[in-house]
């Protein structure tokens, strides 16, 4: 029984953003930051269970591992652009990422099952670990089914809403943020944990040349990501928050405030704070995405205008020449 050290680290970045420690997070693994980063590190389950615990208790966020799960970087999982590059079925990537589940999360297995009107992605907790610590459990489990959903997002490339969402244990006080973040309804006190897919959504074709596009903005983002979680402010954490949601779209103002958990107004106040407004961050990030696309030849301008969220080249183009007063082409040609 095992954990991915990028898995451990992921959770860390993200429980900063919500008010806790990352330093002292990585502490509670008993390894270092550089070590976690590696493909082959592995954390044992009660060291996992005590981190996790300790984490949601830092950061008072009862929908900790929901909120972890929903915002966690496709990039994080590794596997995600090697993946669609080879399906060409919704179905078969989903049977990929099934398949390739247990390298990041060797204690919940999952399997795609096909049912005469739906197909149902089945979640199996290791009986010995599932009884160690319940809070562990259930905040892995939400966040397993959070970033599944968001990987059924990225391969349909729209917002295909499950059918619904089924879990063993009982209703909270509140469900509204399951609902929010699964996007469909939830049954409680189930045999088991699933998510119901549409059989049409799960059997269409994948278009590969957007996601080798999608895999360049998730690897870039994910770089970028923890560059700027070794700076400090209340700018960083936002700038942290808006690289997660971005897919290829910059977020909302009101989508970065859900995911703070706090409201517009406060998030705009705290930036006024340090100078900075919304706006100007969105601008700052697509100016940096933008130099770091125009320096590599495989990308078209059409391309990297997709990349950063622009509905055409030209609407890229002003946006350049204004950041340097210079073209994106004549920007190559120098550089």
């Amino acid at each position: 029984m095992a954990f991915n050290g990028r898995f451990i680290l992921n959770l860390a970045y993200f429980a900063a953003c919500k008010g806790g420690n990352s330093s002292e997070i990585i502490q509670l693994s008993n390894k270092t930051e550089s070590e976690l980063m590696q493909d082959t590190c592995i954390i044992d389950d009660i060291t996992y269970n005590s981190l996790v615990e300790y984490t949601v208790e830092s950061t008072g966020d009862e929908y900790f591992g929901l909120h972890a799960g929903e915002n966690l970087n496709l990039a994080a999982a590794g596997l995600i652009a090697q993946i669609v590059q080879t399906s060409q079925t919704v179905k078969q990537a989903l049977q990929f990422c099934c398949e390739f589940a247990n390298l990041g999360c060797s204690v919940l297995p999952l399997s795609l099952i096909e049912e005469n009107n739906y197909y149902k992605i089945v979640l199996t907790p290791d009986k010995v670990w599932s009884h160690k610590s319940l809070i562990s459990l259930q905040h892995t489990v939400d966040g397993v089914l959070a970033f599944t959903i968001k990987e059924f997002y990225s391969l349909t490339r729209q917002k295909r809403n499950p059918i619904e969402v089924h879990l063993p244990w009982k209703r909270p006080k509140s469900e509204n943020e399951y609902v929010r973040v699964f996007g469909c309804g939830v049954k409680y006190n189930q045999p088991e944990i699933a998510i119901l897919l549409e059989k049409s959504y799960v059997e269409q074709p994948i278009t590969t040349v957007d996601y080798n596009l999608l895999s360049i903005l998730l690897k870039h983002a994910e770089e970028k990501s923890i560059q700027i979680n070794k700076s400090k402010g209340f700018a960083s954490i936002v700038k942290q928050s808006m690289i997660k949601l971005t897919r290829p779209e910059f977020p909302t103002i009101r989508q970065v405030s859900y995911h703070l958990n706090i409201s517009s107004r406060t998030l705009q106040r705290k930036l006024k704070e340090e100078g900075l407004t919304y706006k100007e961050i969105i601008d700052e990030l697509r100016k940096d995405f933008a130099i770091s696309y125009l320096k590599r030849p495989d990308l078209s301008l059409r391309e990297i205008s997709y990349l950063l969220g622009y509905a055409d080249t030209s609407a890229f183009n002003r946006s350049f020449k204004r950041w340097t007063g210079q073209t994106p082409k004549e920007y190559q040609k120098i550089n």
